[in-house]
């Protein structure tokens, strides 16, 4: 490692980094002031102007939550982390990276995500943050304080993007060619920031991967699930919440999503009628602002763990499933189990209805919703997920988006892979193709319509495919599901 040429002069002051086999990064630069007492519930202060020289060497701690992987966190966890092949004044487009993990837990300084081969490769800036989560992020408490808000994970994110708006170009980007990106969660907030009118002069193209449109929530829904977490916490005033500390929130938490019975729906984005004026869907229908050029896609078998019951446990989505199916007729959900029976066999049949209830249908009509949105699916199986019955389930996309195999959470996938080279053939057109729609705004294949709800399937060799079997467009268009989404109505 080295310091030689790191040192970036922005508006707010000095900013040290590190260079590293070509790529110099930047790491833990605050983009919001530290959370403090009420802050912790309310939206984030932008960054102060700093003395010296900011050292950003090393990232900071991360927003609250419990994980056994990610410990270190931190009252100045509003950060975010930028790559890029040298800061000068060539004005290189931009790919800003929203973090999944259910709005419960996640990072953007997970090894997963390091930009350095990305900028390397394909001459870009890839910019990490963090958000608020769990409750800090995503539950409203303004009926005990009016300086408390929703959505404040969200409000996060609109900071950061104003941020890089601001101080990218001082790190080799352009600030007029961002594109916002997100993988499960964070592909649910691309979904809502897209139709967003706050965010319309933030970025200028969008990728959605495996997120859920129609996984927003009402406020009614917000302030309910609110309320119960505030009596759990056995709290009735802001000033007894302002006083706890970040472990006790955090292990209340842990205990509520068990208790609430929601499992990974428990934290969600709300409509709250002015940062979410509508759920995506319903404001793409009404095109209220200028489109962005969108690109969505999902794995192929995003739910296939559901096929293997201890890990069906551990990743509990049952609940905002089965909920939404006994808003169907009985007719209805027997014609639906029956034809994912018939298609992909009883083994595979449920774990496909989920991939497509959570995933593929609401993202497809999304796609026709929006104008001119161009669709993939990630077939590629390694041998590991193939013996293991899981197939390309959630997040197994993430190694090729970002060329990193050899990270933690990544090197399980591989172990049976005597032969990298279709890996990285696969990798290699994932990243041709989301550079190319980063340039330009478009794909070199079909965009999604009413008629044909096509596109380009990760595989060997790839190839333009429906999204979803023929038969199943016109059965979802009969759901009640079909006729929420379309209205505007969640769970």
């Amino acid at each position: 490692m080295s310091n030689q040429g790191t040192i970036v002069t922005t508006s707010l002051g000095a900013v040290k980094g590190t260079t590293h086999q070509g790529v110099y990064s930047w790491r833990g630069i605050p983009y919001a002031q530290p959370l403090k007492e009420s802050r912790m519930f309310a939206p984030p202060v932008p960054s102060k102007k700093w003395d010296g020289v900011l050292d950003a060497t090393s990232y900071s701690g991360i927003c609250p939550q419990r994980s056994l992987l990610r410990t270190k966190i931190s009252d100045s966890c509003l950060t975010l982390n930028i790559w890029s092949p040298h800061a000068d004044e060539s004005a290189r487009p931009v790919l800003f990276f929203i973090h999944g993990g259910s709005f419960s837990h996640g990072a953007g300084s997970e090894s997963l995500y390091n930009g350095a081969y990305l900028a390397k490769t394909w001459n870009i800036v890839v910019v990490t943050c963090n958000y608020r989560l769990g409750a800090f992020g995503f539950l409203d408490f303004s009926f005990l304080d009016k300086r408390c808000t929703s959505n404040n994970g969200v409000r996060d994110v609109l900071l950061a993007l104003q941020w890089v708006q601001n101080h990218i170009a001082d790190f080799g980007g352009d600030p007029n060619l961002v594109t916002i990106a997100g993988q499960s969660a964070g592909g649910t907030m691309v979904s809502a920031l897209v139709t967003t009118p706050q965010a319309k002069t933030l970025f200028h193209r969008a990728i959605m991967m495996s997120g859920g449109p129609t996984q927003l929530q009402s406020v009614q829904t917000c302030i309910k699930t609110s309320k119960e977490f505030i009596a759990l916490l056995q709290v009735s005033t802001a000033q007894e919440l302002f006083s706890l500390d970040f472990d006790t929130i955090i292990l209340a938490q842990k205990k509520f999503i068990k208790k609430y019975g929601m499992g990974a729906a428990t934290f969600r984005i709300t409509v709250d009628e002015s940062l979410i004026p509508q759920f995506p869907i319903v404001a793409a229908l009404k095109k209220n602002t200028a489109p962005i050029p969108l690109l969505i896609g999902t794995t192929k078998a995003e739910m296939g763990f559901m096929a293997i019951k201890p890990l069906a446990r551990l990743i509990d989505v049952g609940k905002i499933v089965s909920d939404g199916l006994q808003l169907e007729t009985p007719e209805i959900r027997n014609q639906l189990l029956d034809t994912y029976n018939d298609l992909y066999g009883e083994q595979k049949g449920l774990p496909m209805l989920y991939t497509d209830l959570l995933f593929r249908i609401s993202s497809i009509w999304l796609a026709q919703a929006h104008h001119q949105t161009w669709m993939y699916r990630f077939d590629y199986e390694t041998r590991f997920l193939q013996m293991n019955g899981l197939h390309a389930i959630h997040s197994t996309d993430l190694p090729y988006v970002f060329g990193n195999f050899k990270t933690v959470m990544a090197r399980p996938l591989f172990l049976m892979t005597t032969d990298m080279a279709p890996v990285y053939a696969i990798a290699q057109e994932i990243q041709s193709d989301f550079v190319f729609f980063m340039h330009n705004g478009t794909l070199p294949w079909t965009y999604c319509t009413q008629e044909e709800a096509c596109g380009r399937c990760y595989k060997v060799p790839p190839s333009v495919e429906l999204m979803v079997h023929e038969t199943l467009i016109p059965l979802y268009v009969q759901t009640n599901y079909h006729a929420r989404s379309h209205q505007g109505i969640g769970l």
